[in-house]
């Protein structure tokens, strides 16, 4: 009854914080996090390569974190892979608080870790970290730091103080290597964003490299573009700032009694937002657009939340939210409220305060989202009017004027490896869309060249017999032709009126999306080499590859 038991079994404790809340992005966060906090300007990311046979995918091998920071003494610095310390501890004016980040961060990702560092006037001294030592009982005290320098190709900028973590045995990586190398600085961009651009208060401008290649600042608000790679870009119209007050928890000792919650809401410029289903095109990735739906929590100047609030639904689950950024920034002191994790991941408003702060926003998300959609109607309309203007020669009808003018925007693509080629076609297509010019050369002519300016044309009129549509291929143009006599026809307009009297939106996308269908068909057609050789299956089986192929793709354009 007498035996004393230590409060943890180490090694069992460390394979077991191994499990934590980490994804690689917010582990490699906690290391920047102390970087920042010691009053670093440069902090050098570097990934090195290794080789997993399994995956036949680049993995990483190491990592290495260095900064110009203050550095660590050999007392800190023995101390600094001990779980639960922090030079810091419980402070709420920075960016850290609860001592264990940097290491649970790094075993979560790896099984070694080692530390180097020097003061001003000092030399360097090293301590580790090795999960394999621990188990095998090797390790059972940090030692006392040794003498020791870092790798110099990683450490040469440090002059005079600074620190480098090398973290080595990566063995829980879940992205291979090439991913990391794109997404790691996206993260690092927005998450220190302040601290870039220097408005972070109580810090200096940081610059942050990640394999010799500077991170640019991303701002979900679109409204700060130094240090972006798109400072000549047009700026957000910024609101102006909402605040809320909130009573100081009793967790934290503070001599106040409320604290401020500030809120931003911008509206992102006219030149990201020309079109309707353009949030995936390669202006918006390369700007961040696509990922811009939702809100970015700041605490105390670090990101530590970015993303869609879940269960909140309506115009917060509208993919057109993501021209509208919202920035929400509180101070540490109200942790608790925002359930902040000790790796400072995924942190959120809860209860009654997440209520407040969506009906506080919403107001404003709402008539962003009727302006932004309000003007895509406008300049649809101009371009059916344009496209009306250019059809004026014909007798095409308006109803299809959408996706006419989808077709002629991508008919170069859509129309490239047409085998199904008929010249002589090219004047009955022109009669079908213009019976009165039948007879007169010049005006099928006309005719004829209007049409190629659209490359793809779908249109209805009245066809004898109950066959619902007539596709012809011409050279260099294409027509579809709906039979508006049809059975298919008169019930696929009834739906379309009742859509329109609910949603006039989604009656127009109802049908560019029927339109697609049968031009995916179209094109799936013109795959086919006319005097091919064919057995019935055979036949069957290559026009249901191509339909599928086509279909994806022009899907794909009129998404994009």
């Amino acid at each position: 009854m007498d035996e004393q038991f230590d409060l943890i079994d180490q090694a069992d404790a460390l394979e077991s914080f191994r499990a934590s809340d980490f994804d690689c992005y917010s582990a490699y966060g906690e290391v920047l996090d102390n970087s920042v906090q010691a009053n670093a300007s440069i902090i050098k990311v570097t990934f090195k390569d290794g080789e997993d046979r399994i995956r036949r995918n680049k993995m990483i091998g190491e990592v290495f974190f260095a900064d110009n920071g203050e550095g660590m003494t050999p007392d800190i610095l023995r101390r600094c892979l001990k779980l639960g310390y922090s030079s810091r501890k419980n402070d709420r004016k920075g960016i850290g608080r609860f001592g264990v980040g940097m290491t649970s961060g790094a075993i979560n990702q790896c099984r070694r870790v080692e530390v180097y560092s020097k003061v001003e006037g000092g030399g360097w001294y090293y301590v580790y970290l090795d999960l394999d030592e621990v188990k095998e009982n090797r390790q059972k005290v940090f030692p006392v730091p040794e003498k020791n320098n870092p790798p110099k190709e990683v450490s040469d900028f440090i002059k005079n103080h600074g620190t480098v973590v090398r973290w080595l045995k990566y063995d829980n990586q879940e992205f291979p290597y090439h991913l990391v190398m794109k997404e790691a600085p996206v993260y690092f961009g927005r998450t220190y964003r302040r601290f870039i651009w220097g408005t972070a208060e109580g810090y200096e401008e940081v610059s942050i490299y990640v394999n010799g290649e500077v991170v640019n600042a991303i701002d979900p608000l679109y409204v700060n573009k130094s240090k972006t790679g798109f400072e000549e870009d047009d700026i957000a119209k910024l609101f102006p700032p909402t605040y809320h007050e909130e009573t100081i928890p009793n967790d934290h000792d503070s001599k106040k009694q409320k604290s401020i919650i500030e809120i931003n809401m911008s509206l992102l410029p006219e030149t990201y937002r020309q079109e309707r289903l353009q949030g995936n095109s390669a202006f918006a990735v390369d700007r961040f657009i696509d990922r811009n739906e939702g809100i970015s929590i700041m605490r105390n100047d670090r990101e530590v939340f970015y993303g869609r609030v879940p269960y909140w639904g309506g115009y917060w689950a509208d993919p057109v939210s993501r021209y509208v950024g919202v920035e929400i920034s509180f101070n540490a002191e109200l942790d608790k409220l925002f359930k902040v994790k000790n790796i400072k991941r995924g942190a959120l408003p809860y209860g009654e305060l997440n209520r407040t702060l969506r009906e506080l926003m919403t107001p404003t998300l709402r008539d962003q989202l009727d302006k932004v959609k309000k003007r895509w109607n406008e300049i649809e309309l101009e371009k059916e009017k344009e496209n009306q203007t250019s059809n004026l020669v014909t007798d095409i009808s308006p109803s299809h004027n959408k996706t006419n003018t989808i077709l002629k925007k991508h008919k170069d693509d859509l129309l490239n490896g047409d085998k199904n080629k008929h010249e002589e076609n090219n004047s009955t297509i022109a009669t079908n869309a213009k019976p009165s010019a039948h007879g007169n050369e010049r005006e099928i002519q006309e005719v004829i060249n209007s049409l190629k300016e659209n490359g793809i044309t779908i249109d209805e009129k009245p066809i004898l017999g109950n066959t619902f549509l007539n596709i012809v291929h011409g050279n260099g143009l294409k027509a579809m032709t709906y039979n508006t006599n049809s059975t298919f026809f008169k019930a696929y307009e009834e739906i379309l009126d009742e859509l329109k009297q609910k949603d006039n939106d989604l009656a127009e996308n109802y049908r560019v999306l029927v339109d697609l269908i049968f031009v995916g068909y179209m094109l799936a057609e013109s795959k086919i080499e006319p005097k091919s050789m064919y057995d019935g299956e055979d036949f069957l089986e290559t026009m249901k590859s191509n339909w599928a192929r086509e279909l994806s793709k022009i899907l794909k354009k009129w998404q994009s």
